[in-house]
């Protein structure tokens, strides 16, 4: 869609047009002008003098020629990838990840780190400037955009802050984003993880298709879920979309931390697992799952048949499947996505999930979607790191900006 259109003057058209030139190369990865002027609606020469500014400022570059045989190949484009980088953060209940990425989200280096179960949050944010500033000081010839940094849910985008997490309540009411970008002067962008890894689905399987409709679900220490809905990633008023977790299944179940009862997440996050597990290990004498195994141990033993792990692990993958159903009854999504640690559960998990979910959808529905695992390696912090990059595309001045500051 051109945005060479009446009512706008000439900077703000020169902006948004800017921008609808590079989010186009960017979602291509290898396009060339005159392909550019026919997805944008934008005249040939409005498309040359804006790739000429944006080579001059470092963001985009010349990539050789077209394969094609036939007439004259074409100079293709593409992000300049070596000029730029991008810090990663994944926060989690018990461990960050932080990484190095180029400007489409694609990984090029990363470290976990655990965190103490009684570690106090002052502590976390020194671990983590620490590893931001340890990660720059690779980027010697790069540009830094900013920090990415993908947060535990539910989290309060409005606010910038956590909720919900009685075992580290003094991660609430802290706006990590902004305490980590006051002390390493970087722009820190925050969201929910679910939420990053919906983008990068989006992103890397649907090319940022603007009729997309899809779901991710992370069924990991928690339960959320991210949704983008015609091309548009669903937020709500505070940011609280896709909290699937705290969607109560069952009116007389379990307490939850959140105050309700019956609660999606009480059934079929890891830590539902490992407690399941527990409670039930007596019934089970032959099994090879200890009472404080960890999920990875849980999933090898469930592919090899062990009958405990067998029983909680279906146990949790029909759960599972009535909350999709529901969600899937909600949105009519056309794809619904499984990551995190579940999505490594095979092929019987999935299958379960599938035919506990028919089960609850409207038939029109489940026939016109599919539910399957994640395949992207990276997908949260990837997705974070798109949705700064977004950002910084809205306004392609702000690579002008940079390269005359590199000067």
């Amino acid at each position: 869609m051109s945005y060479e259109q009446k009512g706008k003057n000439k900077t703000d058209l020169q902006q948004m047009n800017r921008s609808l030139v590079l989010r186009t190369i960017q979602g291509q990865q290898r396009i060339s002008r005159v392909e550019i002027s026919k997805m944008t609606g934008l005249n040939q020469a409005t498309v040359t003098n804006i790739v000429g500014d944006l080579i001059n400022w470092g963001i985009v570059e010349e990539v050789g020629l077209s394969t094609g045989k036939n007439g004259r190949r074409a100079i293709m484009l593409s992000l300049a990838v070596e000029n730029y980088a991008i810090i990663g953060i994944w926060l989690t209940r018990r461990h960050f990840i932080v990484g190095l990425f180029d400007i489409y989200g694609e990984c090029r280096q990363q470290e976990s780190f655990a965190i103490g179960l009684n570690s106090p949050i002052h502590e976390l944010l020194d671990q983590m400037v620490f590893q931001i500033r340890k990660k720059a000081k690779l980027c010697k010839n790069q540009f830094i955009l900013g920090v990415a940094l993908a947060l535990p849910g539910p989290y309060i985008k409005a606010e910038g802050q956590i909720a919900l997490l009685t075992a580290r309540q003094d991660w609430q009411n802290v706006n990590i984003a902004q305490k980590l970008s006051e002390k390493t002067g970087f722009r820190v962008m925050a969201e929910h993880d679910v939420k990053a890894a919906a983008v990068a689905e989006w992103f890397y399987t649907q090319n940022y298709d603007e009729s997309a409709s899809l779901l991710c679900i992370m069924p990991g220490q928690g339960v959320g879920a991210g949704v983008i809905d015609n091309g548009k990633l669903l937020t709500g008023s505070l940011g609280l979309a896709g909290e699937i977790g705290h969607m109560s299944i069952r009116y007389d179940g379990p307490r939850c931390e959140c105050g309700n009862y019956g609660c999606l997440e009480g059934y079929c996050s890891t830590l539902a697992i490992q407690k399941r597990v527990k409670e039930l290990a007596a019934e089970f004498p032959q099994t090879m799952c200890s009472q404080e195994c960890s999920i990875i141990d849980l999933l090898e033993a469930y592919a090899k048949g062990d009958a405990l792990a067998r029983y909680v692990i279906d146990e949790a993958a029909r759960y599972l499947g009535y909350g999709i159903a529901n969600i899937a009854n909600l949105y009519n999504p056309e794809k619904i996505i499984i990551g995190d640690e579940l999505s490594k559960a095979g092929s019987r998990f999935l299958e379960i999930v599938k035919n506990s979910a028919k089960e609850r959808i409207q038939p029109k529905v489940y026939d016109n979607m599919s539910i399957v695992y994640s395949t992207l390696p990276n997908s949260v912090l990837s997705g974070a790191c798109l949705l700064l990059i977004e950002e910084m595309v809205k306004i392609p001045d702000s690579f002008r900006r940079m390269a005359v500051a590199d000067k």
